[in-house]
């Protein structure tokens, strides 16, 4: 059977794999020149590592990408990096029971509510009774006005603009639940895994055609199945298919490589609890990874998730860290330009679905024969992430396997 992939992101990598591994003829079709999708990478002349355009890892949950990268041989190493929140001008560690219970920024009612509600969430494996409220209802309820005034509102608006008191307490049980403290990471970074898997399909025969965008899909004719990874509403355009409104962010990642750290307390992520600082983030991906891998860089990510029409999506890089600048010194006092080497900006016009009560998923069927669409608004009720995408490129080659 010849089956057609639309996107060489990871779960088109993972339809690609498990469907030639099948034995059927498979032809990936790729806009951009290398595989990885939203993980895809980029590497300075320096370093021996590639680096993710926007910051990914991954979690020791995360069991259906390690199974795969098992079976072809690409190994993932694990680390346990710290994460922390940037609150009241000061980074205080936030990543374990222990550090919520010595959180100063809430009083220690409100920090055994909230490790209650959260365990209560960590804890369940039943995610359906948190699709009938919000976030914002289930945290108000159970661990008090305060916190979410204090800690969770200014996240969730950052995270989410507009929508941050609609978002389905389902997304949040989706973050809570798999988040493991020790996180893992490819050997080699993301990209080196998506060539990885690229390479382990291409050896079952699978054929990878990149800098190749589709307008149509009348253009794939001479193809018996068509699998569609990219975001519904591309998916729309392509195919004349009508799908309810799904509200969705882009990502804006300014990517800085510096000669000093920047978060001197080896902090990996920065959750930015402050609405006056204008990014949501920052990480620095060498108090996680080692900096040798990039030439004794330092890297750091400053991030945003916004809609597409945001004035950030028109900025240049030299734009973005002007306007960054002066938040980043609140951070780090030393801070100036002269740390910074190089460096980069990205977007993505699509990054993150909003989930929203009553959330409508997408089928994997679609109402044209012989058409399947697997993308990350499928990804249910776990955040989107390349473990998810691996598992929906495994779930849609068994359908087409099954047919």
């Amino acid at each position: 059977m010849k089956v057609a992939i639309i996107g060489a992101g990871f779960a088109g990598l993972g339809a690609a794999y498990y469907l030639s591994k099948a034995g059927h003829a498979v032809t990936v079709f790729e806009k951009d020149n290398q595989p990885g999708g939203l993980a895809v990478g980029f590497k300075d002349p320096k370093w021996d590592w590639p680096l993710e355009k926007h910051y990914h890892h991954l979690f020791t949950t995360d069991t259906v990408i390690k199974e795969l990268a098992d079976e072809i041989g690409h190994p993932i190493d694990y680390y346990r990096p710290k994460t922390s929140t940037w609150i009241d001008n000061m980074i205080t560690q936030l990543d374990s029971p222990l550090s919520l219970l010595t959180f100063s920024h809430l009083s220690i009612i409100d920090r055994l509510r909230t490790a209650f509600a959260l365990a209560l969430m960590r804890f369940n494996p039943i995610y359906k009774p948190f699709e009938w409220f919000t976030a914002k209802k289930y945290i108000t309820t159970l661990m008090g006005n305060r916190p979410w005034k204090k800690l969770w509102e200014p996240l969730f608006i950052g995270k989410f603009g507009k929508y941050a008191g609609e978002v389905s307490a389902v997304w949040f049980y989706g973050r809570i639940r798999p988040r493991s403290a020790s996180l893992a990471y490819p050997r080699g970074g993301f990209l080196t895994l998506a060539e990885s898997l690229e390479s382990a399909a291409k050896k079952n025969g699978a054929k990878f055609i990149y800098n190749k965008s589709v307008s149509s899909l009348s253009e794939l004719k001479k193809f018996d199945k068509i699998v569609c990874t990219l975001p519904t509403a591309l998916f729309s355009r392509i195919s004349g298919l009508h799908y309810p409104p799904l509200p969705g962010l882009g990502a804006v990642n300014l990517v800085l490589a510096l000669n000093q750290q920047f978060l001197t307390d080896s902090t990996y992520w920065l959750n930015i609890n402050d609405r006056n600082m204008p990014f949501v983030c920052v990480t620095e991906h060498t108090n996680f990874i080692g900096s040798s891998h990039y030439g004794g860089d330092n890297l750091l990510y400053v991030g945003n998730y916004l809609p597409s029409d945001h004035p950030y999506y028109t900025y240049s890089d030299t734009q973005l860290l002007t306007k960054f600048l002066p938040y980043l010194r609140k951070i780090n006092p030393e801070f100036n330009k002269t740390w910074i080497r190089k460096s980069w900006l990205w977007t993505a016009p699509f990054a993150q679905p909003v989930v929203l009560l009553n959330h409508y998923i997408p089928p994997m069927t679609t109402s044209i024969p012989n058409v399947y669409l697997a993308n990350i608004q499928q990804v249910y009720p776990w955040d989107r992430g390349t473990n998810g995408a691996i598992e929906l490129g495994r779930k849609v080659s068994e359908l087409i396997c099954q047919k």
